[in-house]
């Protein structure tokens, strides 16, 4: 039976000029695996990593740019790994990039290029990352207030302020009972 596993995370750059939204895709090289192919931005989240440390993390590394505004995507890709045999549950996040920024691709890719969302989903091979770009278009076409619900203040996450650490333990639930004359009476296995 497969396992479940999110460690990997889908970033999809994007722009607005004349009113659409662009998206920057990367063209793999013909000697690397999954040869010219193109693609958004994907990496495995290092272990001990945050989430949005990785998104800065790989558009840094692939592409030399430097992230502007992180918004969440308000989706999840997945996919079905054979060499791990686990599901994968890739968080999807939309960035934009500091303005007129060169492009300067890492060794694994042979060019970049900015295209409509049309012309996007054309090149992609895979109907996540399809679908991916459709819903970014969607949601970075609406208006700006009804956008900002997708920003992520990256100023205040903190990586100690997880939910896992707002989540109390077991054992924090339960209130420690103050001991008092009466209640030690009444227990009189203790005495």
């Amino acid at each position: 039976m497969p396992r479940v596993v999110s460690d990997i995370v889908d970033v999809y750059v994007f722009r607005r000029l004349n009113g659409r939204v662009q998206f920057l895709l990367l063209q793999r090289k013909p000697e690397v695996s999954m040869a010219n192919t193109w693609q958004a931005f994907h990496s495995q989240i290092k272990m001990g990593h945050t989430t949005l440390q990785t998104v800065r993390e790989i558009v840094s590394d692939a592409a030399d740019l430097d992230v502007d505004e992180v918004y969440s995507a308000d989706y999840i890709n997945q996919f079905y790994d054979e060499g791990r045999d686990a599901m994968v549950l890739s968080p999807v996040f939309a960035v934009t990039v500091k303005a007129q920024a060169p492009v300067r691709l890492s060794a694994e890719y042979r060019d970049a290029a900015w295209f409509d969302r049309d012309e996007a989903t054309t090149r992609l091979p895979f109907s996540g990352q399809r679908w991916a770009v459709r819903h970014i278009d969607e949601i970075m076409s609406i208006g700006e207030s009804e956008r900002a619900i997708y920003k992520i203040d990256t100023d205040i996450w903190q990586p100690s302020q997880g939910i896992a650490d707002a989540v109390p333990l077991p054992d924090e639930l339960e209130e420690p009972v103050a001991s008092t004359p009466d209640t030690e009476a009444e227990n009189p296995a203790e005495e």
